[in-house]
């Protein structure tokens, strides 16, 4: 069995190779695999762009400042989600609205509404990596009801 190789020249530093098996392959100017440039998801996002624009206005600034402040201090925290409550580090047991009130006394500069925010984000995000599929299944039936009345009940008291 004979096999030809044909080599088509596209510029002066890069060429196709047809190899034997009939894998076309691009190839550079030394002889190594060229792989055409893939583009990113991310890349010419508007949404992401958008972002990232956002991330660097103060509000943004802000944003940051609340979410790494909110989950410093809930690090060592964990949830009892039937009883709706966060257990902290001290042993204290506290609902959503009280963890925040706890958090922004200490941090009075930081807006009260920022820190609620990232703490009912923290509670999107608090399962354990230890826990089974049943247990994350579980743990997701509860937090859903949990966020979505306090919720409700944060904007009535807001109108």
């Amino acid at each position: 069995m004979m096999f030809v190789t044909r080599t088509i020249t596209v510029t002066s530093v890069e060429f196709f190779v047809i190899d034997h098996d009939s894998i076309v392959s691009r190839r550079d100017s030394s002889g190594q695999r060229c792989y055409p440039r893939v583009k990113h998801p991310f890349e010419d996002n508007p949404f992401i762009d958008g972002f990232l624009e956002w991330m660097g206005t103060p509000e943004g600034q802000q944003s940051i400042e609340a979410f790494d402040l909110v989950f410093g201090a809930l690090e060592h925290a964990g949830l009892d989600a039937r009883q709706r409550k966060i257990g902290w580090a001290d042993g204290k047991r506290l609902s959503i609205e009280h963890s925040t009130d706890r958090i922004h006394a200490g941090h009075p500069g930081v807006p009260r509404h920022l820190i609620e925010t990232h703490v009912q984000g923290w509670l999107e995000n608090c399962a354990p990596e230890s826990y089974s599929e049943r247990q994350l299944e579980e743990l997701d039936r509860l937090i859903g009801p949990l966020l979505d009345d306090y919720e409700r009940t944060s904007r009535a008291a807001k109108d």
